[in-house]
């Protein structure tokens, strides 16, 4: 490694973030990921830092955070995020910023930051070593104490047998989250997050972070005795005994009892599903409830069967919620491209050899004039090729194509929705383009393998997902793509919505719909049956019992060999091992290669996505017991493309599930 590189590095970071005193603009790193743990590969990991104008005049600048490499020139290796700021004089700033840290051989990440003037010169920086990600599961602490911290540690790590006592002080690593995030993504490194603070002490954008890593995926347990916000236990909260409002009075309700319409159907020490992760409930730190819970985290062969299962790790038999509904939407909705089939070009072929042989081998010989042949032979082999590019080419984009879709992902008893969401931009002719969303949306990068090598170049994968190198990120995220003539990219984003209310079921049978959006097409899922809704507008009532039905095991059970295959369930479900290798007869499998293939003479109808479950609707159903699909032309991203009108394909799909079916 050259001299120079560890010289510059060393003066610049030392062991702490610094930032030189001569610098126009002072920048202080405050935090990487949860307290300096960091998610590998395909999470964002939140970077949090300080910016001050220490001059008296406004200066404007471009902010660049990166990852560089100590064995590489301390070149970038990951996405390189760019921030146009404007600081006012004396001006202080705190900007949060997802960075995609890149894994491999096992270097310790160097975040750096950048500043440059209008002139791009530099103005100021720094820079910090990132501690080496932690093996096993990381645990995020939100206490209102250091003391009530060290007395979870010690519950956790002294609860169960000695061995199980060992397993968990070799596989947990427990961290105590000062500042709580307030965006859901920040999470990511963290599989538990263990809430022993007043839930008052937390804003609305905390909150609402931990509910969507809870919705993400991760595991949150609330100590209730130190959340603190029961309605019952606030005096003065009833609105006929009071002067609040009855709207003052919902408000207050909404804000002061986190994630209520799960914790009072919850019991103590109990698992719920809320989306992809898991919710607990103890009443303190001392009850048996908090040590029966986390003894299995050091689960060992001494460990009673009936503790072992209790833990979230029994999801084990659970297939991960399938991630392919908005692939399938860009693929039946979006722009694609006709290129000539086999067998078209294979019956070109064939009649421009039998144009070429007649005229030259019996109009020719019949006229005695076979060195005409000489001209006769290219002049047709031009015509033909003049006339395949024709035809072929009449089936291309004649202006720039952007289509989104976007799947959104609730249960009926809240309207906050995890989303993703696919971009794809179509090109007529070679071009730069430069595509812009929201910039409350997280980038995703292509999944990369092993080693950071990104799936799809060279290797089956998301071919079509564009490498960003680097993006901006101001009131929208941009960035710029190379296309080549008649080719396409997609882009990957996360984010989140909060509808105005939910898909709900009464007791009577009737499915209301309190989104706030109209769907185009609906239908709702059980173990048997399909229903069929047709067109649901915003605030409509259905009655099930009077809509069409279709059979579930005849809308299931279809395999093909094809790419992209058919989404599975959008929640994670049971797949018995004889579904797992299931060998179709030759008839079947032909007849369902042929449906496939008819799908691009056909509109879409949202059935389709029922196609790649199993046909036993018990396993699908294992926990969640119906949902719902509505397919809408709200609520999408609104992409954009800078100095173009593209023509545009947008979709939105609702996925909303039921963890009971009246």
């Amino acid at each position: 490694m050259p001299r120079r590189v560890l010289l510059f590095l060393f003066i610049l970071c030392g062991f702490v973030p610094v930032s030189r005193s001569a610098d126009a603009v002072a920048i202080r790193i405050r935090q990487v990921g949860l307290e300096n743990i960091y998610a590998l590969g395909d999470q964002p990991t939140l970077v949090s830092f300080d910016v001050r104008n220490t001059t008296m005049q406004s200066i404007p600048i471009e902010l660049f955070v990166d990852e560089v490499s100590l064995e590489n020139d301390a070149r970038s290796v990951t996405t390189s995020i760019q921030l146009p700021i404007l600081l006012s004089p004396g001006e202080e700033r705190t900007l949060r910023v997802p960075l995609d840290i890149v894994p491999g051989n096992n270097n310790t990440p160097v975040i750096y930051l950048e500043a440059r003037d209008a002139h791009n010169l530099i103005v100021g920086r720094t820079a910090c070593l990132v501690g080496s990600k932690t093996d096993g599961q990381i645990i995020g602490l939100i206490c209102t104490t250091a003391d009530l911290c060290r007395n979870i540690q010690q519950s956790i790590l002294l609860s169960g047998s000695p061995e199980e006592q060992t397993h968990k002080s070799q596989m947990l690593r427990m961290i105590q989250l000062s500042e709580p995030p307030s965006e859901g993504w920040a999470y990511a490194a963290a599989n538990t997050v263990i809430l022993a603070a007043p839930v008052a002490r937390l804003s609305d954008a905390q909150r609402q972070a931990l509910e969507l890593f809870l919705r993400n995926g991760g595991t949150l347990v609330l100590i209730e005795d130190q959340v603190a916000d029961s309605i019952s236990s606030n005096p003065g909260t009833n609105p006929a005994s009071s002067k609040l409002s009855l709207a003052d009075f919902n408000a207050l309700c909404r804000n002061s009892y986190f994630l209520e319409p799960y914790r009072t159907r919850l019991p103590y020490g109990k698992l719920l599903r809320v989306g992809l992760g898991h919710l607990v409930r103890v009443p303190s730190v001392a009850g048996k409830e908090f040590s029966h819970y986390f003894r299995p985290m050091g689960f060992s062969a001494s460990t009673p069967e009936e503790i072992w299962h209790q833990f979230p790790t029994n999801t084990r038999d659970l297939q991960s919620a399938d991630e392919n509904q908005s692939t399938w939407l860009m693929k039946r909705l979006g722009t694609s491209f006709r290129f000539p089939s086999f067998l078209e070009i294979l019956l070109w072929m064939i009649g421009y050899l039998l144009v070429v042989g007649v005229v030259n081998f019996v109009i020719l010989r019949r006229f005695d004039r076979p060195e005409w042949g000489w001209l006769t032979i290219p002049a047709i082999a031009i015509l033909a090729s003049v006339l395949l590019y024709g035809t072929s080419a009449r089936h291309r984009p004649r202006n720039f194509n952007l289509d989104d879709m976007v799947v959104y992902r609730m249960d009926n008893l809240s309207s906050l929705a995890i989303a993703e969401a696919k971009v794809r931009v179509s090109s007529p002719r070679r071009s730069i383009v430069e595509p812009a969303v929201p910039a409350d949306w997280v980038f995703s990068q292509p999944r990369r393998a092993y080693g950071g090598m990104i799936e799809g170049s060279g290797n089956p994968g998301p071919a079509n997902a564009a490498y960003v190198r680097q993006y901006v990120l101001d009131r929208s995220w941009e960035t710029g793509l190379s296309l080549r003539k008649w080719s396409f990219t997609e882009l990957n984003f996360s984010g989140f919505r909060r509808f105005a209310g939910t898909i709900s079921r009464d007791s009577s049978g009737r499915l209301h719909n309190e989104t706030g959006i109209s769907f185009k097409q609906a239908i709702v899922v059980d173990q048997t049956n399909v229903f069929t809704l047709g067109s649901l507008p915003a605030g409509a009532t259905v009655d099930l019992g009077r809509a069409t039905r279709l059979n579930f095991a005849n809308e299931a059970g279809r395999s093909v060999s094809r790419l992209p295959d058919y989404p599975g369930p959008p929640f994670p479900f049971h797949k018995p091992d004889n579904e797992k290798n299931k060998n179709w007869s030759e008839a079947e499998a032909k007849q369902m290669e042929e449906e496939w293939d008819r799908l691009d003479t056909q509109p879409f109808s949202l059935p389709e996505l029922l196609r790649g479950w199993s046909r036993n609707g018990e396993d699908v159903f294992s926990e969640t017991k119906a949902v719902f699909f509505g397919l809408s032309d709200e609520a999408t991203l609104s992409p954009s493309l800078r100095g173009k009108s593209p023509d545009r394909k947008s979709a939105s799909l609702m996925v909303v599930t039921f963890g009971a079916w009246p």
